[in-house]
């Protein structure tokens, strides 16, 4: 009898120590996942910083530009710069919303490459040659599900370059938070 009590109580000891080596190998698989999915945020923020070093660097100042013989006399002139989607859920997907650039100028307004902050924004222009007096639609796109984003409220950049001699680069933003 005292061997079988001593059985069981080893093979109860044992079932304990497999549950409780199996609830830490949970445990770790979750923080694991918790952090590859860091990581892949951080890796967004890294690509972030690259993309505005990049734009940072290719941006030539005015003062060190060739001076043409007529300097353009466009003038790039934006309805609103600002965007607040409020709160937005992953279910329902990628948000837009629109801009309006006007050409205030005389000459013809010219848009050059645009830039996101960040891989989960994207942007389009209607239209990247915009004459005197015209305007273009700028299409500002954020995709909740492209990655894990930070709590809370937050802001993502558009970044316009454009032939305007006193406003080179225009800057758009737009805000949420994403709830469950």
């Amino acid at each position: 009898m005292d061997m079988r009590k001593i059985v069981i109580g080893l093979l109860l000891t044992i079932s304990v120590l497999l549950l409780v080596i199996a609830a830490a190998v949970m445990d770790t698989h979750s923080r694991v996942a918790r952090l590859e999915k860091r990581i892949d945020h951080l890796d967004e923020e890294v690509d972030e910083a690259a993309t505005n070093v990049k734009r940072m660097m290719v941006r030539t100042p005015a003062s060190d530009t060739p001076q043409q013989i007529t300097p353009s006399k466009a003038r790039a002139e934006a309805v609103a710069v600002e965007y607040d989607f409020g709160a937005i859920t992953k279910q329902n997907g990628k948000v837009r919303t629109d801009f309006v650039i006007k050409n205030t100028g005389r000459d013809a307004l010219i848009i050059g490459d645009i830039v996101t902050s960040c891989g989960c924004t994207s942007a389009t222009i209607s239209e990247k040659n915009i004459a005197p007096g015209g305007s273009a639609t700028l299409t500002a796109t954020f995709d909740p599900n492209f990655h894990e984003e930070p709590q809370g409220r937050f802001s993502r950049s558009i970044f316009v370059p454009t032939n305007d001699p006193n406003a080179p680069e225009l800057e758009f933003t737009i805000s949420m938070e994403i709830i469950n």
